[in-house]
């Protein structure tokens, strides 16, 4: 009976020996990826990416990457971003994907960490365009009058999201900005 209480008391050991180990190791990202070191210091301009040029559809995910939160009129710079995006997803050339790629391979850590903040808002700004909850008038304001939200394809958008989410979790992204609601515009866009 004692060799079997003893035998007990080492596997109970072993056991938490083994799960203290298991629990140091650093989290692995999906495919062994490496995890982005996102820096939010310095100013809201050295997140953003400044690419060396800009096709039209490089044009859009610029327009997207500046989006403000937070200052006056910037509701409706968010609903010219949500525009951007509907028109990338809904090019007919076939080099929306590889201009993303593009366009994400060229930035740094924080630059595609802030740019997932960035495609999360203006994807809700979007969606809510295309689900009625804003009211498509909005668009007269923001300048988008001749913009046609009933020719947006919500699959293709939600297919250029997933596409974009994909590439920016490959890269490492965790979106650390999360981690900085105190910072604007984080907090201001009710991160």
């Amino acid at each position: 009976m004692k060799n079997k209480k003893f035998l007990l008391v080492v596997m109970i050991a072993l056991m938490a020996m083994l799960l203290t180990a298991c629990g140091s190791e650093p989290a692995q990202t999906p495919d062994n990826a490496p995890v982005a070191e996102a820096d939010y210091s310095g100013s809201v301009t050295d997140w953003m990416y400044e690419p060396e040029s800009e096709d039209e559809l490089t044009a859009l995910l610029v327009t997207i990457d500046r989006t403000p939160y937070g200052s006056a009129g910037s509701s409706l710079q968010q609903v010219n971003s949500a525009v951007s995006l509907m028109k990338l997803a809904m090019d007919e050339s076939g080099n929306a994907e590889e201009t993303v790629k593009t366009y994400l391979e060229g930035m740094n850590d924080t630059q595609r960490d802030f740019f997932s903040f960035q495609w999360e808002h203006v994807q809700k700004t979007a969606d809510a365009l295309m689900d009625g909850s804003l009211d498509a008038a909005i668009l007269e304001d923001a300048g988008d009058t001749d913009f046609d939200l009933k020719a947006v394809d919500s699959e293709k958008v939600k297919t250029l999201t997933e596409t974009v989410t994909n590439l920016l979790r490959d890269a490492g992204v965790t979106d650390e900005w999360k981690n900085h609601t105190d910072l604007e515009p984080f907090s201001s866009a009710g991160a």
